[in-house]
């Protein structure tokens, strides 16, 4: 049971260019922990969303993984790590970790399909203290490693 001295009344509608919307939201315990800053450390993950967007900058693609710790004091929270379709050799660590095929000669053949299949996959990261170009800290998840034997969940 939820006590608050607010309640919840009936909001004006009011038209977006979404639709038409009353103004009311849920936010879960899982939603209000996006913002939680973590302290610099390896942590256990879950990738729980892949999604693709074009660059503002070129229309390249920008591939977004999105991941949700796993235990600790900052249980689900969700870093992101994005890498661009030009510099794709940035995310090599993750490619080792996910234990991608990789041919000596050919290197890595990746593809959205492929990205797509990492949804579930269990890693660590390593996350430290970055600033976007807007001012803001926030998550920078910076490296990567398959689970030790002995830290599997």
């Amino acid at each position: 049971m939820v006590i608050s001295k607010f309640s919840l009344t009936p909001n004006i509608l009011r038209e977006t260019p979404h639709g038409v919307h009353a103004g009311d939201w849920i936010l879960s315990p899982d939603d209000l922990k996006r913002g939680d800053l973590c302290e610099p450390g390896w942590y256990q993950v879950e990738i729980t969303d892949y999604e693709e967007r074009e660059a503002d900058t070129d229309q390249s693609t920008n591939c977004i993984f999105k991941f949700r710790i796993l235990d600790g004091p900052y249980k689900g929270v969700s870093p992101q790590k994005l890498f661009n379709e030009k510099a794709l050799g940035f995310g090599k660590n993750l490619w080792k970790a996910l234990e991608f095929p990789f041919d000596t000669v050919q290197g890595y053949r990746l593809s959205s399909s492929l990205f797509r299949q990492t949804i579930g996959s269990k890693l660590e990261i390593y996350i430290k203290r970055g600033k976007s170009n807007r001012g803001n800290d926030f998550n920078d998840v910076a490296d990567f490693r398959k689970i030790s034997a002995s830290k599997v969940a």
